[in-house]
């Protein structure tokens, strides 16, 4: 009868020492946080840093600590506005710490009449909205979650 237990001993034992390792060992700190769920008015987020710095070219600094003392990641906003309408055109640049940031959408530092090769092409970047719901709705299509017209209310308020 106690050599019937002996194997199931051995592995519980051997289960419990991997499990002791496992949870002592340090993990590898990663250069990039693959996803930081951000919450937003609009809900929470998943904010995808690959995305944005090996699919878009951004490097850390883009958004965080300019070295010019930005406590704060710059918010989405300030690159995926509701709308790139007059008002985000005439206020948008109060959100960057400085003029360099704008070497990231223009070619130059914009001046009073901004240049027609110096406005970037906001075709190419997404509204807030446009950024938001490709990723939750990329998702849901993947994974069979709720995605269509008749579905917006399962997740946002009427």
């Amino acid at each position: 009868m106690k050599s019937r237990y002996t194997p199931l001993l051995i592995i519980l034992a051997v289960l419990a020492i991997t499990a002791a390792v496992g949870y002592t060992l340090p993990t590898e700190a990663q250069d990039v946080p693959p996803r930081v769920i951000l919450d937003n008015t609009g809900g929470r987020v998943i904010f995808t840093h690959q995305a944005h710095t090996e699919e878009y070219g951004f490097d850390c600094a883009d958004c965080h600590h300019d070295g010019i003392g930005q406590d704060e990641p710059i918010s989405c906003g300030s690159c995926h506005p509701a709308a790139f309408d007059e008002t985000f055109r005439a206020e948008h640049q109060k959100a960057f710490p400085d003029e360099e940031a704008c070497l990231r959408c223009h070619y130059d530092v914009p001046g009073e009449e901004l240049a027609e090769d110096n406005r970037p092409d906001t075709d190419f970047i997404p509204t807030r909205a446009d950024a938001f719901h490709g990723q939750c709705m990329t998702c849901h299509e993947e994974f069979g979650g709720p995605y269509g017209d008749d579905t917006c209310y399962d997740c946002h308020a009427e």
